[in-house]
């Protein structure tokens, strides 16, 4: 009997739920889905800020390195690095304050939803394509930061043997590097803009 009892119980409270969800009108079922493309947008918001975040982290050991060596190669190399990373900082500043002024919840939410991640993907790709023109800086940078503590600078041109090492380096950790960063971008930002195309489907089918 008891064993009854608690099965009505359960078949009952799935009823109401279902007559709940039934009587959700479409405006609320779009403030739902309004409700989670925000969520993602500040989520992806706080992965731009995150970007200058580490470029502010990194460009002070550049400038302790520059000021290490005495080598004037290593430090055009290092100067080279910390200018590319002053203009992404700026860069990620302007379109980190871009994204955060838009406003998804507007009158034309797709066309403001197509803006934004525009200027996501933009912004991700420049990025991809600005790492592989430093990339190669970078490895000789490094490369030559640890042979000078051996040898000089004149001494290590002159070695053909290092300077098909120096290319093998560089063309070894380019692509390695470009890969890595991109694969960090799918993880930190992917799921994100993911969730936002499909809300951009969503619309479109509305319209």
């Amino acid at each position: 009997m008891r064993s009854r009892t608690t099965k009505m119980k359960i078949e009952d409270t799935w009823k109401s739920l279902q007559g709940e969800e039934a009587r959700l009108t479409g405006e609320e079922i779009r403030a739902g889905l309004t409700s989670r493309g925000a969520d993602a947008v500040r989520k992806l918001n706080k992965r731009l800020a995150w970007k200058i975040g580490f470029t502010l982290l990194f460009t002070p050991l550049y400038l302790i390195a520059l000021w290490l060596v005495d080598s004037w190669l290593t430090q055009l190399l290092f100067g080279i690095i910390i200018a590319a990373h002053l203009i992404g900082l700026v860069f990620f500043i302007q379109r980190y304050r871009k994204a955060r002024s838009f406003h998804m919840a507007g009158a034309d939410a797709k066309t403001t939803l197509i803006a934004y991640l525009h200027n996501v993907k933009a912004t991700l790709r420049q990025e991809e394509i600005g790492g592989l023109i430093l990339y190669p800086i970078a490895a000789a940078s490094g490369f030559f930061l640890s042979l000078l503590q051996k040898m000089s600078l004149e001494e290590a041109l002159a070695d053909s043997k290092i300077l098909i090492t120096l290319i093998i380096v560089m063309v070894l950790v380019t692509p390695l590097s470009h890969w890595l960063a991109r694969w960090m971008n799918r993880k930190t930002f992917g799921k994100y803009i993911q969730q936002l195309e499909e809300r951009q489907a969503q619309l479109e089918d509305e319209s």
